[in-house]
């Protein structure tokens, strides 16, 4: 199963190369016209082919583009089997519920970014992250994942995940979502299946 974080990367480098291509290829034909004394400026500039190139180039690079994009979101709609990581931003700690394991609360502790009870993933098995809040607009963010979900009070947002290496990850709230909004870290501890029981 191909990682959704690779899709989406092969989507920014595809959008970096097409960004950085065009500017490259209009200033040299604009250094061309301008130096090159038998240029096609000193002539009749209508051309046939010319036209057509220069429709045809730019609307397949969208074309490329608008497929990249749509693999991304196709990637939403497949059914993989995952564990259920409810995810409840509250001022300011965070709640989860996992799939077989129960609910609790992870709390900061006297350790900068650290919480008494981290969220504990499995290696190599998917997740599917449901965050939403109960107060304020909070914002879910790991950023060695590459995830960052809003926390909206009323609504269900979702990511899917799946751990592919060991380690203990931290993030936090990306929002400003009050005045302990630097006290609401998220930790992850990705382990061996089997291996975290909750007490």
């Amino acid at each position: 199963m191909v990682s959704m974080n690779v899709l989406y990367m092969d989507l920014v480098n595809y959008v970096i190369l097409l960004c950085s291509f065009i500017p490259v290829w209009v200033l040299f034909v604009l250094g061309w016209q301008v130096v090159s004394p038998d240029s096609i400026s000193s002539h009749n500039n209508e051309s046939m082919v010319v036209e057509f190139l220069w429709t045809v180039f730019p609307t397949l690079a969208v074309v490329v583009l608008c497929f990249l994009n749509l693999q991304c979101v196709s990637y939403d709609f497949l059914d993989v089997g995952c564990k259920i990581v409810k995810v409840v931003g509250r001022q300011w700690y965070w709640s989860y519920d996992v799939s077989g394991l129960g609910s609790y609360d992870s709390v900061m502790c006297d350790v900068l970014s650290g919480v008494d009870n981290p969220l504990c993933l499995t290696l190599w098995e998917f997740h599917r992250f449901m965050v939403t809040s109960s107060d304020v607009i909070h914002s879910f963010s790991i950023p060695e994942f590459n995830i960052k979900v809003d926390a909206i009070p009323g609504r269900l947002n979702y990511v899917n995940y799946c751990p592919d290496r060991y380690g203990i990850f931290v993030g936090y709230c990306t929002e400003l979502c009050g005045a302990g909004h630097a006290y609401m870290p998220v930790v992850v501890e990705v382990i061996k299946q089997g291996l975290f029981k909750l007490e």
